[in-house]
């Protein structure tokens, strides 16, 4: 994967990894779903989405780091004319076999566990995930969502 993109987002923010700042990442979720004239359901799958990876980036720096982790979550946002892409990076503890074993819902998927569901969600709603753990730059978890083909105008208008 060309990693070149990364470098180029049109937005960055970063959040502390507190639980309490995932509200602050569900409206930055639904102000950019606005922005690129996302329907009410792809905005509240992006909002979902956002949510889950940004609580799996919470959770893996707070397995490294402790209860008062001083790492931040780092969301890097691009807007191309046919698709966005989002990427979420921590410096937390690895879950590449978490990624792995997590597949797309579907009608036969086991919903009897309590926890787990968050990586499924996201590759189930998203058109591509993609996860590259280093062990000097941390996890990133590139989440790609394509616009609907509207006679060769993008979702920007």
């Amino acid at each position: 994967m060309d990693a070149s993109w990364e470098r180029n987002a049109d937005i960055t923010i970063e959040i502390s990894a507190h639980l309490q700042y995932l509200a602050l990442v569900r409206s930055f979720a639904n102000c950019l779903a606005k922005h690129l004239n996302l329907s009410a359901e792809e905005a509240v799958q992006l909002e979902m989405c956002l949510d889950e990876a940004c609580a799996n980036s919470i959770e893996a720096i707070r397995e490294v780091e402790g209860e008062c982790p001083l790492t931040k979550v780092r969301i890097d946002v691009e807007i191309k004319k046919d698709h966005f892409r989002i990427t979420v990076q921590d410096n937390g503890k690895d879950f590449s076999q978490n990624f792995r074993e997590a597949l797309p819902l579907c009608p036969s998927s086991d919903r009897t566990r309590k926890r787990g569901y968050g990586l499924q969600i996201i590759k189930t709603l998203m058109d591509e995930v993609h996860y590259i753990h280093d062990p000097q730059a941390g996890n990133r978890l590139h989440l790609v969502k394509f616009f609907p083909q509207n006679d060769g105008e993008s979702a920007l208008g």
